[in-house]
């Protein structure tokens, strides 16, 4: 479901238009942006609706837990009875046992709904009524891995839900429409099923009766259409791939129908099937010439169309919006259900929404995230990069505390607010950028063709591909970008200095994270592009700290430095001049008894600076010289010392003040663990014949003091510690 054109609320259409307005075409070539405006407006006017029908799509008072059994078939037949505004059906549920025992089981159907009866193989059952859900005993107790089949009977008059449930409605020419859509929680409203996205029936067959003036569309493969000699018709349809609850659908009126086709392999097509309100056919048969390119893209990047046994189509109803109804999208009748993303947007769901579908409504993101950055993948692939990165820089850029992950799924506005769509999309963007072009896109293969296929997955599901793919740690991405909220607002300058030794220079970045709210630090490869004259060069660094300075050494002057310039990442960027700041070089560790030097550095203003202990002290034997910022001198005890430096300019305001550690190890001990043991030989070992790292400093290293590091002073240690050998001496 398209963010960009769907109210995430309950909606009925009077609320957004005048039913006799005929459809607008400038909406037709909205920008997403433009789109994302119109839906703001629209939604604060939908608001008083999604209220006084929240509760409905909430309620479903609950004595199981619907685990206890995996659907494997529904057999659908419905009667639409148009002018009565009334539906009757009879729906058999097939089901096989997954827990150890059951005797009763729990069907989802609103209340407002008359079952008069149910039953089973052997005859009628016995049932209550439980709020929404319908409570059935079984004809006896089955074992797990038995299956057993139940058909319910039932009528009535079904009420809107959810975000428009089963709606007889007219549309803008005057004509009536039927159609529904279920999600998140709306199938119960008119008729009964186990209403939950990850318990997927393996197949359906649909039966579905109405007035012989109008058409009726439906998910899978026409099978056959009877007219009955009443006055109706039935049409039956085929699903036979397995398909949510949430994804069956039906939509009735007075159609125009038109086919187009979608080649695969060297004598293989599949029919691309459009329903249209007879007023709409021109516009639809230049709106949706696109698909076929689309679904070759998609095909060429994800993997096959997933449902190519069957079909995809689209179908004209009354909602303000779009949803991907599996094999065929159910789109608004006005300009919006032509606009060019919202028919690439419910397209990209037959793969990521439809195929793998959102195991809950907390993983939201799962379904229109991955369908928003699916558009701005056929942007890339027909228009180019640049146009990539321009769609990706159009989504909007949150600052409310909404996270990806939807932890509050009693609210439609959390599970369906804009941060699952275009923040989610951002996700994936920079999850790019992270492992690289070709690791992300055998990501989504190895995603289309993982146990997920034809299922439901989570978070960590999806994360776990990426892990195993990448071969990369990426708990830190999903905990900062999925999981919490808010993005980092990046303070930066720059200061250039020719080299002391005359190669170069040496460009000193300073990179500061901050926020408006509740403050965290992100962690992302950034890219530093440098420009000289005409040549830029980018310089890829990875962040996460909250205050750092990176120093490069180049051998020409910088003109211009661009942080992210491609916009990688989801972000604030504030340049600023360059004032007075620390570098914030690490100080190398000192040996106990050897003479110490190293230096605190800052740049910026007149350079007449001075250094002082701010806090903590300096190890013993050691001080620091408040002109030049040396500390010198010989340390005589071992540990790591803590301290904080304040450096200011004498003849200005300007300052600047930074912690650091100083650690002092003794004779023998390179691993730095404060103790000299066989730890310190292994170190040795693996620094002289493994590449492991250099002993810092090397003194320590140094066990048997003839200055050189070698095999000898493992076997000085060795001595030391097993057979009463002298103490290291470096």
């Amino acid at each position: 479901m398209l963010i960009q054109l769907v109210l995430a609320i309950l909606l009925l259409p009077n609320l957004l238009a005048d039913e006799n307005e005929p459809v607008q075409n400038e909406h037709r070539d909205a920008t997403p942006s433009e789109v994302h405006r119109i839906l703001s407006e629209a939604k604060t006017r939908a608001l008083a609706a999604r209220l006084e029908f929240a509760a409905a799509a909430a309620k479903a008072v609950s004595i199981y837990d619907q685990a206890d059994y995996d659907v494997r078939h529904y057999d659908i037949n419905l009667t639409v009875d148009v002018a009565g505004k009334r539906l009757a059906g009879l729906v058999t549920l097939t089901a096989e046992v997954v827990s150890d025992e059951i005797s009763n089981i729990e069907v989802d159907l609103f209340s407002n709904m008359i079952v008069s009866s149910v039953y089973g193989a052997s005859g009628p059952l016995s049932f209550t009524r439980n709020g929404d859900r319908i409570i059935i005993g079984l004809d006896r107790t089955y074992a797990a891995g038995e299956t057993f089949s139940i058909s319910i009977e039932y009528d009535g008059s079904p009420i809107p839900s959810g975000l428009y449930g089963f709606v007889f409605d007219v549309n803008s020419y005057g004509n009536d429409v039927v159609a529904s859509l279920s999600q998140p929680m709306s199938a119960r409203s008119w008729w009964p099923c186990k209403d939950r996205p990850d318990d997927k029936a393996d197949s359906l067959d649909m039966s579905i009766t109405c007035d012989e003036e109008y058409y009726c569309v439906s998910n899978g493969t026409l099978t056959g259409m009877i007219i009955n000699g009443d006055g109706t018709r039935t049409f039956n349809y085929r699903i036979r791939y397995p398909v949510a609850t949430y994804l069956f659908s039906i939509a009735i009126a007075d159609y125009a129908i038109w086919t187009d086709w979608y080649y695969h392999g060297a004598n293989d097509s599949m029919p691309i099937i459009n329903c249209v309100y007879p007023e709409n056919l021109d516009l639809s048969l230049a709106a949706y010439a696109i698909v076929p390119e689309v679904i070759d893209v998609f095909t060429n990047l994800f993997g096959e169309y997933p449902f190519i046994n069957e079909k995809y189509g689209h179908v004209n109803f009354e909602w303000v919006g779009a949803l991907e109804h599996q094999t065929v999208a159910s789109m608004t009748g006005n300009a919006f259900g032509f606009n060019e993303y919202v028919i690439i947007h419910e397209l990209a769901h037959q793969w990521w929404g439809d195929m793998i579908t959102c195991q809950n409504w907390h993983e939201t993101w799962l379904n229109e995230g991955f369908a928003t950055y699916s558009e701005a993948l056929f942007i890339e692939c027909r228009d180019g990069k640049p146009a990539y990165h321009d769609y990706i820089a159009s989504l909007y850029t949150y600052f409310e505390q909404r996270t990806v992950y939807v932890y509050d799924t009693s609210d439609l506005g959390e599970i369906f607010n804009s941060v699952v769509y275009d923040k989610g999309a951002w996700v994936l963007h920079m999850l790019r950028r992270v492992v690289g072009d070709s690791t992300f896109f055998e990501i989504l293969r190895d995603y289309y063709n993982s146990t997920h296929k034809y299922g439901s997955a989570t978070t960590e599901d999806f994360r776990n591909i990426c892990e195993n793919a990448s071969a990369m740690e990426l708990d830190y991405f999903f905990d900062e970008w999925v999981y919490n909220p808010y993005f980092p607002h990046y303070h930066w300058s720059y200061f250039v200095e020719p080299d002391p030794g005359g190669e170069g220079y040496h460009t000193y970045i300073h990179l500061r994270q901050g926020a408006s709210t509740i403050f965290q630090v992100f962690s992302m490869p950034i890219d530093l592009a440098l420009s000289y004259d005409q040549i830029l060069d980018t310089i890829v660094v990875f962040n996460n700290c909250e205050d750092t300075v990176y120093v490069l050494k180049t051998d020409e002057n910088p003109t211009g430095i661009e942080l992210d310039p491609d916009n990688w990442i989801m972000k604030w960027n504030r340049p600023e001049d360059w004032s007075y700041q620390q570098i914030p070089f690490g100080l190398g560790n000192g040996a106990v008894n050897k003479p110490y030097l190293d230096s605190i550095v800052a740049r910026g203003g007149s350079g007449n600076n001075r250094y002082e202990i701010a806090s903590g002290t300096l190890p013993p034997g050691l001080e620091l010289d408040n002109l030049s910022g040396h500390i010198t001198g010989t340390p005589t005890v071992i540990g790591r010392y803590d301290f904080e430096v304040y450096t200011f300019l004498t003849d200005d305001t300007l300052s600047d003040i930074q912690e650091y550690s100083l650690t002092i190890l003794s004779c023998g001990d390179p691993n730095g663990d404060m103790a000299v043991n066989i730890l310190d030989a292994a170190f040795i070992i693996n620094y002289l014949y493994r590449n492991g790292p250099e002993p810092e400093p090397g003194d320590v290293a140094d066990a048997d003091g003839d200055g050189n590091i070698n095999i000898l002073d493992v076997a000085y240690i060795v001595n030391y510690l097993y057979k009463n050998g002298p103490e290291p001496i470096c």
